[in-house]
């Protein structure tokens, strides 16, 4: 019968087959002993591989089973105990007197310390439901509510944190008020932490997150250079082209593990020096901040980007005016401690000096205040720079800068400044050094026109 086409066909049953007497075709290449070795060794191991992983998957499902069979015991054991606790003549039954657990409990029932702790956030609950008066706002975070609701409107894009599986992040406007708060009052750490309910780390993060936002968002807005327009036209000065006026202030600090030295300042503690320009409103619109104490006002002066810019003439450009027949250019005002250059003026030094030259440093000395008054509110405003501080120095310069640029946006927006705070501050203002150069200096010529323009330009 022949074989259907597809279908293999069968030998008939008298043919001999392999193995019956004729040698059987050879199918397979021949193996040696050490090919045929290392394959066995291989599905050995396979094999105890999957022995391995399937003895693992076993035991976690008998730790699953456990698990949940302690869970349910539990349970079960808890509302059996909550139950005869509420029955009457049983609220002792259960209770173990030296577990000291919730309600008593037992040790099993207790529940188990979380890896976070729990802290109350109470106090800004009450403040945000506007507990605080007027006055109580201002005198606890040093700025108005509508200042600190367009404060959180601006920075909350850059101090805003997502939730996590863990824990719920801190909300924006928290994350402020725990700033103002450490700024204005200069408390610890750990009253921060008490007040807020949030943990001493997190509270020094968080003033690091927040006055970077400050310096990065609200610093290009609020500090910067007057237009040369309106200073030439008036900028609220008695001196005219008068474009503000510099000074220094020592902030105090902790001593530094580097070069403690070099920030003991000549008042006998160590500081860091702040530069900056003041215009007619008490505003600062050029800030130089992280010079060590030790340093003069001239040598903290020179290494400014202020007076680098102002050096090549890029600070106020073509705005020059002719008084007395003399171009008089936009200038700075500085005190007897500072170089005297055609765009920084200074009052005179002689010993006898003319009528013309006493008016004039009297007219510098009524423009003068203003510096102090700015220094004063400031400090009295952000009390965290009157004390000891104990930041990092490296941090120090973005924590001041972000004090400058709020004081300029309270000032802008007219935010109420307590009598009580500049008092208090009164004895420590020392907004720059005495003037400490040696010999005879010699002034530039420019410079002394431009002053006896001046001068001759005011009027008794």
């Amino acid at each position: 019968m022949a074989a259907t086409p597809g279908q293999p066909s069968c030998p008939p049953s008298g043919t001999p087959g392999p193995g019956r007497g004729e040698e059987a075709p050879q199918l397979l290449p021949t193996l040696s002993r050490g090919t045929v070795a290392l394959c066995l060794l291989y599905y050995m191991r396979l094999q105890r591989g999957r022995r391995l992983r399937e003895a693992a998957r076993r035991r976690r499902a008998a730790r699953h089973r456990r698990a949940q069979a302690r869970q349910r015991q539990r349970f079960a054991l808890l509302w059996l105990c909550r139950t005869l606790a509420r029955a009457p003549g049983l609220a002792g039954f259960c209770q173990d007197p030296g577990s000291g657990g919730e309600g008593g409990l037992p040790r099993l029932l207790r529940e188990r310390r979380l890896w976070s702790k729990a802290r109350s956030s109470a106090f800004w609950e009450i403040v945000r439901a506007k507990a605080f008066s007027q006055w109580e706002w201002v005198e606890n975070f040093r700025v108005s509510p509508g200042t600190f609701d367009y404060l959180c409107a601006q920075l909350r894009g850059a101090i805003q944190r997502r939730d996590t599986n863990m824990r719920r992040a801190i909300p924006a406007d928290v994350r402020l008020a725990m700033t103002l708060w450490r700024l204005g009052a200069c408390t610890e750490y750990r009253a921060v932490e008490q007040l807020f309910g949030v943990s001493r780390s997190t509270v020094c993060k968080i003033l690091r997150d927040v006055c970077e936002a400050v310096v990065g968002i609200l610093t290009p807005l609020y500090v910067r250079p007057p237009d040369p327009a309106e200073v030439a036209a008036g900028n609220g000065f008695p001196l005219p082209q008068l474009a503000g006026v510099l000074g220094s202030l020592h902030v105090p600090i902790r001593a530094p593990n580097e070069n403690a030295a070099g920030y003991y300042n000549r008042h006998g503690w160590h500081s860091v020096v702040v530069q900056a320009a003041v215009d007619s409103r008490g505003c600062f619109w050029d800030i130089n901040v992280g010079c060590p104490g030790r340093v003069t006002d001239t040598q903290v002066l020179c290494t400014s980007e202020l007076y680098q810019r102002a050096q090549e003439g890029e600070l106020f450009s073509g705005a020059s005016q002719a008084i007395r027949g003399v171009q008089v250019p936009v200038y700075l005002l500085g005190g007897c401690s500072y170089p005297f250059l055609p765009w920084l003026m200074r009052p005179y030094r002689d010993e006898v000096l003319t009528p013309t030259q006493h008016r004039f440093n009297e007219y510098a000395a009524a423009a003068r205040t203003v510096v102090g008054v700015a220094f004063g509110r400031l400090r009295g405003r952000w009390r965290c720079l009157t004390k000891r501080n104990d930041t990092d120095v490296s941090f120090l310069p973005t924590l001041i800068a972000a004090c400058c640029t709020l004081h300029n946006v309270c000032e802008a927006r007219g935010d109420v400044f307590q009598p009580c705070w500049m008092e208090h501050h009164a004895d420590e203002q020392r907004e720059e050094h005495p003037f400490d150069g040696g010999g005879e200096e010699e002034e530039d010529a420019e410079a002394v026109a431009i002053r006896d323009a001046l001068a001759s330009a005011l009027r008794g």
